[in-house]
């Protein structure tokens, strides 16, 4: 994982976002399978970048967390402005992310970037078949954002999950 990777994703995200917030501040609606599924692995991915944010010590896992929690916020936000309210997290999410809170070390570590890699695979599969749809909207606006973004951070966990062990 490079700067130079980590500035073109964030600058990414920084020129898409306004034109989705003021989409998504235009495009009121109820919760769907895809913002219901894309919001459960956002807040979840948000949370426990955050915990790893303050409990590792490795300095490439910790740049991933910043990096995803700042996506994750901007995520959350955009599809959140369409009135959607994110659902409760699940009851399995909720025992992975006390496993996480137990965790400390390199144990913490090789567990957060698991989950990271699980949570993306996961959310392939709410983007990619909501990237192709058409008219285009938020939802459909994001996801076509995230699919690109999710491959780039499928990338750069399988590289610290080589270097972390």
């Amino acid at each position: 994982m490079t700067r130079r990777n980590a500035l073109i994703g964030i600058s990414g995200s920084l020129l898409a976002a306004p034109a989705l917030v003021s989409s998504a501040l235009a495009d009121n609606h109820v919760s769907t399978v895809y913002t219901d599924g894309t919001l459960i692995i956002s807040q979840l991915s948000l949370a426990i970048s955050k915990m790893a944010i303050t409990k590792t010590k490795n300095p490439l896992v910790r740049q991933f967390a910043v990096l995803e929690s700042e996506e994750q916020t901007a995520v959350s936000y955009v599809i959140e402005s369409t009135g959607v309210k994110p659902p409760p997290r699940p009851d399995d999410l909720e025992k992975d992310y006390q496993a996480l809170l137990a965790a400390e070390g390199e144990e913490f570590d090789r567990q957060y970037i698991q989950a990271e890699i699980h949570g993306h695979e996961k959310l392939l599969t709410y983007q990619e078949p909501e990237s192709g749809k058409k008219p285009v909207n938020v939802d459909v606006a994001t996801a076509q954002i995230l699919v690109a973004f999710i491959h780039t951070h499928l990338t750069m966990l399988a590289e610290i999950r080589k270097q972390i062990g």
